[in-house]
């Protein structure tokens, strides 16, 4: 069986989705502590989104870069700005 090599700048962008997504949950995190006082319920909602947002980093395969390339343009530009993040989230 031969191995099919990946090119390495795949690997790199596949690996910038990863961290983008890394950083979404990050931001949904803070909030959910924030809320889980205050708001239960409103904090349960966002784990349930931030469990979508670790299935999609999980699904991120090297070898299709169109995902990856889609990932990187949506989630990059919401992780750069708060407000923009919380009005598309």
């Amino acid at each position: 069986m031969t191995e099919q090599e990946v090119p390495y700048d795949a690997i790199v962008r596949a690996e910038i989705a990863i961290e983008i997504l890394n950083h979404a949950r990050a931001i949904v995190t803070a909030r959910v502590y924030e809320l889980e006082a205050a708001d239960p319920d409103a904090a349960e909602a966002l784990r349930s989104r931030r469990r979508e947002l670790i299935a999609l980093q999980q699904s991120i395969n090297v070898t299709d870069r169109g995902s990856v390339e889609s990932v990187i343009a949506l989630w990059g530009p919401r992780v750069k700005d708060d407000a923009r993040f919380w009005a598309e989230f």
